[in-house]
């Protein structure tokens, strides 16, 4: 799995290697988790934003978060919000490479 449905966003499944390693960095079980929609900003086109409107043409947004959908095998869903260049945010990173 690689794109999501949702632009700029991956996809990690059961199937892919670093599932596991993503689940025990976000704290959440492996086994009670179907995929991950992990925003990736590399493919964000930042215009789409409402808030990039309202800024000034000299400014340059970015956003502060990445914001990563779970989807759980009992169909429930959560969203995960974790901070751009933190820790957790870099780990992320490498373990998707």
């Amino acid at each position: 799995m690689e794109s999501g449905s949702r632009s700029g966003s991956r996809t990690v499944g059961k199937n892919d290697q670093m599932f596991v390693e993503i689940c025990e960095l976000l704290e959440l079980d492996p086994d009670s988790v179907e995929y991950l929609l992990i925003e990736d900003f590399e493919d964000v086109d930042y215009m789409m934003f409402e808030e990039f409107d309202d800024l000034d043409p000299e400014e340059i947004w970015k956003p502060e978060q990445r914001i990563i959908e779970v989807f759980f095998n009992d169909g429930m869903r959560d969203e995960i919000e974790v901070e751009l260049d933190s820790e957790t945010d870099e780990m992320l990173k490498r373990l998707l490479g």
